[in-house]
């Protein structure tokens, strides 16, 4: 069956191997649906860490209307 997406090869320890399959069976699923998943959860957890790092910089940069903000909620 062909496909559009593009394909990936990598070599894992045999450990991970045995993971991957484990999980695949118990979910009855395909091995490669296990580590596509497992792929998007590493890539959203990435991208909330970078995010965070931006957000915990900027709370530090105390904006001119930081102190605005504050009597609103009053």
């Amino acid at each position: 069956m062909a496909t559009l997406n593009p394909r990936i090869n990598i070599t894992i320890p045999s450990e991970i191997a045995g993971v991957l399959n484990e999980t695949a069976k118990k979910n009855k699923t395909s091995v490669s649906k296990i580590a596509l998943e497992l792929i998007e959860w590493a890539i959203e957890e990435r991208e909330d860490m970078h995010f965070s790092k931006i957000a915990d910089e900027r709370d530090g940069l105390n904006p001119k209307w930081d102190s605005y903000s504050s009597k609103i909620w009053e």
